[in-house]
């Protein structure tokens, strides 16, 4: 063993404390505690709780059409009529912070914690 092989070792070690160490303490946003933040045209359409349990919401304007799915502590589109199908594409959702958009239908999805606060900014943001 070599005197670099100790360093790499170390360096491993030093990251893998940093990743799991937080989360190990509870440090991390949980997806019980968010809510997904729905905008449409620029304007709040509706705020809904995360929850485990499925539920689907429809939003229809003259814009287009999208269908929600809450389920799993997390929010996806499931279905749009948009041409490009890339609000699809982002999946299902549910860290503060995460967000889907449908440019074409104008629609705005933004996960945040239930308690109002917002996501922190990081300094190169503020």
């Amino acid at each position: 063993m070599k005197r670099g092989d100790v360093w790499i070792g170390v360096v491993l070690l030093a990251a893998v404390a940093l990743f799991a160490v937080p989360r190990l303490l509870g440090g991390t946003q949980t997806a019980e505690a968010a809510v997904a933040r729905i905008q449409v045209n620029g304007e709040l359409y509706r705020t809904v709780q995360l929850t485990e349990e499925v539920q689907e919401i429809e939003i229809r304007t003259e814009r287009g059409y999208n269908r929600l799915k809450i389920s799993e502590g997390g929010i996806e589109i499931v279905k749009a009529d948009c041409p490009d199908q890339l609000c699809i594409g982002f999946g299902h959702v549910h860290t503060p912070g995460d967000t889907i958009v449908c440019l074409p239908n104008h629609m705005f999805i933004e996960i945040e914690p239930s308690d109002g606060q917002g996501v922190d900014v990081d300094g190169t943001a503020s």
